[in-house]
């Protein structure tokens, strides 16, 4: 398979014609034409680079040399070190569990203090004393 039968695969796959696909990639129908039809010519720098700007799926190298598929295939970059997309949503998923959690925790310890706090104030009024533990008051006196 040469250059310009991949051109025509291209042509096919993306259910167009010779005309639709010179207009899509922005060159005239005969430029196409002579390539794809005719044969008279084989595609230059211009063509390939408009092709594969518009058709972001097609493989650079497969178009140029016939290596490899023709539709690019979805490459991951992903080392040792760097977690994937779905271990980081789980980290974050947990992490805001434990906020929630901690939210929860400081607004039950507020309440209690809010509590202890009118009830300190109300023996207060009273002329209730607070209770001092024994070992405080022995190292008082």
């Amino acid at each position: 398979m040469d250059i310009i039968d991949r051109l025509q695969e291209i042509i096919n796959y993306s259910d167009l014609n010779v005309s639709s696909f010179a207009k899509k990639i922005g060159v005239v129908d005969q430029t196409i034409r002579g390539i794809v039809v005719q044969r008279r010519n084989k595609p230059g720098f211009d063509i390939l680079a408009k092709i594969l700007q518009t058709f972001t799926w097609v493989d650079a190298e497969w178009l140029i040399t016939g290596k490899g598929e023709m539709i690019k295939q979805k490459t991951t970059t992903k080392t040792e070190n760097s977690p994937s997309l779905t271990e980081l949503i789980q980290y974050l998923r947990e992490k805001d569990l434990k906020i929630e959690r901690l939210i929860e925790e400081k607004t039950e310890l507020k309440v209690k203090f809010e509590m202890a706090k009118k009830t300190d104030m109300q023996k207060e009024e009273q002329g209730h004393v607070p209770y001092i533990p024994q070992n405080k008051m022995s190292q008082d006196m």
